[in-house]
């Protein structure tokens, strides 16, 4: 999509991360920098679409907070890194929400839900952030995932690169079946096996989340979740089990726990 700077807000972010990117100290940095503006523009896109998708229109000033939210939604991700380092235990949300408040402390909505939009949804959303933050979470989640159809082999490969052990027993985590069960999105810190398959699924999980009407259509529309299942079993799945009629029990599995009926 077609960058405009002549947008404060825009060329505000854009600035940022190019100041991150130029000063890098790492390759992981580098990468990760460049990866999340380009996911910003994505969500932006998304939300973009889901805005078009809603009907009846939105006022046009809900329409600005939300594409401002969507782009101010992970500006906390510019400061993942020190000295070329990933620092653990981050909050983005927390930290775009606080330079938020330093940079546009007229963006309260914005703001909000920069803070909240990485948790999972609850009663303790700001009702004055809402619908906003639904449109925030709908949009980089469905963009997530039509990155990931489009992008397979580099999301096998971010996500294998920090999960080298294959799946050792044909065991779904527990965490992702009572998910399922309770019909929300897989909480990570919960999940005990980290490998491959396991976060394939956890992202599964996250079709429990999409909050508007306009992200499920446009998820039905196309197919997101359904496609995303798919190549869990054309390509996960042979990676981290050989035997051939393992594949086929671990599919039967899946099957049983995400029907095609629930990711449309």
């Amino acid at each position: 999509m077609k960058i405009d700077l002549n947008d404060k807000v825009t060329r505000f972010l854009v600035q940022d991360y190019v100041n991150q990117i130029c000063n890098y100290q790492s390759k992981d940095e580098l990468n990760f920098d460049i990866h999340k503006l380009i996911h910003t523009f994505d969500v932006v896109k998304m939300a973009e679409h889901l805005i078009c998708e809603t009907k009846p229109k939105l006022p046009l000033k809900l329409q600005k907070q939300i594409l401002n939210a969507v782009l101010l939604h992970d500006w906390g991700r510019c400061y993942e890194f020190k000295n070329g380092a990933r620092l653990k235990n981050i909050d983005h949300g927390k930290i775009g929400a606080d330079l938020i408040k330093k940079n546009f402390p007229n963006m309260k909505v914005e703001m909000q839900s920069t803070l909240y939009h990485n948790k999972m949804p609850s009663s303790r959303d700001p009702k004055v952030a809402q619908p906003v933050l639904d449109y925030v979470r709908d949009s980089d989640m469905l963009a997530n995932i039509q990155y990931e159809i489009e992008h397979f082999d580099i999301f096998i490969e971010h996500i294998w690169g920090n999960n080298h052990n294959k799946v050792s027993k044909l065991v779904i985590d527990d965490e992702i079946i009572k998910a399922v069960q309770d019909k929300r999105a897989a909480i990570l810190s919960d999940v005990k096996g980290c490998d491959l398959l396991t976060l394939s699924l956890w992202q599964l999980c996250w079709i429990y989340n999409l909050r508007t009407e306009a992200g499920k259509k446009i998820n039905k529309k196309n197919k997101l979740f359904l496609r995303f299942k798919e190549l869990i079993y054309q390509r996960i799945v042979p990676l981290v089990v050989l035997n051939k009629k393992e594949q086929h029990t671990i599919r039967g599995q899946i099957d049983k726990i995400f029907p095609n009926k629930i990711l449309l």
